[in-house]
């Protein structure tokens, strides 16, 4: 008991308890992901209306990103989680009574706030709490990522049989895991900022420090070359991901042609896959490989495999590089994490952090635009030929990271 008392102790930082907490929040993607439009035509919805409902909570995450980072910079990481907790379990709730579109979209909305306030803002505390530099770093958010991907592959399985019930069952468990992560971000997240947070003593002072700190972390990361550039690097990342990450069902399944139930095991390779990348980063960060060089091979090996599946006709070549894409795409997210936080101030992290997602996010937002034009107007396939080779471009941007260093480390 007492040992288990102290794995939550609050005065020492434990990594474990990181991941577990971590985990926790994304476990309701693995439960809810296969079933998600799904449950909602299962209402009647129409294909506009949940489209509608899926950008409500894009739009809330977009709009919130800084102002919640800004907030766990000036009231405390700890208030930020708190509410990050209190807004999924709400949004978990809702999706569970709802029986409507009114229902979906308040629940939405929630969601899109539990994001918000997550994003950035745990991942600040880690990094913050641990002093993690290099191979540390990039090992903590691969394994995070890799716990992920596990729990994911679990929570698939569990809701596609219980699903067969009750539709409701994954968002029942949903809550149940939203509940959890709540508890343990009570129980096992402190804070650094607590004579900051006395400083705080009304919404006035609280409103003009949050703007305050959104004008500095913006000015920083406008002016800082490393991390813009790094900005630009996760940019061109978001938009070239976009179109692969929203047409490789129709693809697949298209080309499988006997019904759309191999979706479901797709999925577990996906996550398969995913795990597998985790694991190979960390065997690479062991070696001490250059982060750069690995981050480029990787670019170069996105590129071909999109390419080829574009061009490929056959099932399960398409698969064998949509497989190699994420594999590969588990390499590279760790580590941009891991770069990107060994240049940022401790103050302003959550808000910098904030910043570059929502930035991706706008980034994502244009491709999906401009894809799916060229989709529509051309093919699914000819988007994933311009990805492919957009995503080239990164390699001078990490050129170009490359001698900022080392201009950094000579100084």
């Amino acid at each position: 008991m007492k040992s288990s008392m102290k794995w939550f102790e609050k005065s020492v930082f434990d990594i474990n308890n990181f991941y577990l907490i971590n985990a926790l929040f994304y476990m309701h993607l693995g439960l809810i992901g296969a079933m998600y439009i799904v449950y909602f035509y299962n209402y009647g919805l129409t294909k506009l209306s949940t489209n509608v409902l899926s950008s409500l909570f894009t739009i809330t995450v977009f709009l919130m990103e800084i102002p919640t980072g800004a907030y766990a910079d000036i009231f405390g990481i700890r208030k930020c989680l708190l509410l990050s907790g209190i807004f999924l379990t709400s949004s978990m709730a809702t999706f569970l009574i709802g029986n409507s579109l009114y229902f979906f979209a308040l629940a939405q909305i929630l969601w899109g706030l539990s994001f918000a306030f997550e994003s950035g803002a745990l991942e600040a505390w880690m990094v913050n709490r641990s002093g993690f530099k290099g191979q540390q770093l990039d090992n903590a958010f691969a394994r995070s990522r890799k716990i992920n991907s596990l729990l994911s592959i679990l929570g698939g399985l569990i809701a596609g049989l219980l699903s067969g019930l009750s539709l409701k069952w994954p968002w029942f468990l949903s809550l149940l895991t939203a509940l959890l992560y709540l508890m343990l971000v009570y129980r096992g997240v402190d804070d650094e900022k607590i004579e900051n947070e006395k400083k705080v003593i009304n919404v006035k002072h609280g409103l003009l420090s949050m703007r305050s700190i959104i004008g500095t972390s913006i000015s920083y990361s406008i002016n800082n070359v490393t991390v813009k550039t790094l900005i630009i690097f996760n940019i061109v990342i978001s938009f070239c991901f976009s179109p692969v990450f929203v047409y490789w069902s129709p693809y697949l399944s298209a080309l499988f042609n006997k019904g759309t139930w191999i979706l479901g095991w797709i999925w577990v390779v996906i996550k398969i896959a995913n795990y597998a990348g985790n694991s190979i980063l960390e065997r690479i960060s062991k070696c001490n490989v250059n982060r750069k060089l690995t981050m480029g091979l990787s670019l170069i090996c996105i590129s071909v495999a999109l390419i080829i599946a574009a061009l490929s006709s056959n099932f399960y070549i398409v698969l064998l590089m949509f497989i190699t894409f994420e594999i590969l795409i588990e390499i590279i997210t760790p580590l941009q994490n891991a770069i990107i936080n060994e240049w940022i101030p401790n103050e302003e992290r959550a808000t910098v952090l904030s910043f570059n997602s929502m930035i991706c996010r706008l980034s994502n937002f244009f491709s999906l635009l401009i894809m799916g034009y060229i989709g529509d107007k051309i093919s699914m396939q000819y988007t994933w030929i311009i990805s492919g080779i957009l995503i080239l471009t990164n390699l001078v941007v990490l050129s170009f990271l490359k001698e900022i260093e080392k201009k950094v480390i000579n100084n």
